[in-house]
């Protein structure tokens, strides 16, 4: 219960995918997501088992703290894009940095 995650893409050019990033509240009573910056989610990205990118590496986000209710059954969607992929099979990591949510992560594969 609390929030869960969903993580599915679409492919969106020969070498770009969006990733689709869904955490829904699946408990029956509002939960509180709380953020301390501007970042709402983090990313490793692994090709042929290697890491290749983490999203909030060499990033600086403004420092807010934000609390966000979120009511039984609504849900946080955000779209995730990945771009100038070299071919290859790919794993991604993706969960929500507001709070300590262990379901609110997923992950999937796919392949360029």
């Amino acid at each position: 219960m609390g929030m869960e995650a969903i993580l599915s893409y679409s492919e969106s050019g020969p070498d770009s995918v969006m990733l689709h990033f869904i955490v829904e509240n699946t408990s029956n009573k509002p939960e509180k997501v709380t953020f301390t910056s501007g970042q709402r989610y983090d990313y490793i990205l692994y090709r042929d088992g290697k890491r290749v990118e983490q999203f909030s590496e060499g990033k600086f986000f403004i420092m807010i703290y934000e609390e966000i209710m979120v009511a039984p059954g609504d849900e946080m969607g955000f779209d995730i894009p990945l771009k100038n992929l070299t071919p290859g099979n790919y794993k991604v990591k993706v969960w929500l940095t507001g709070g300590n949510w262990p379901k609110a992560r997923a992950e999937l594969e796919f392949t360029i």
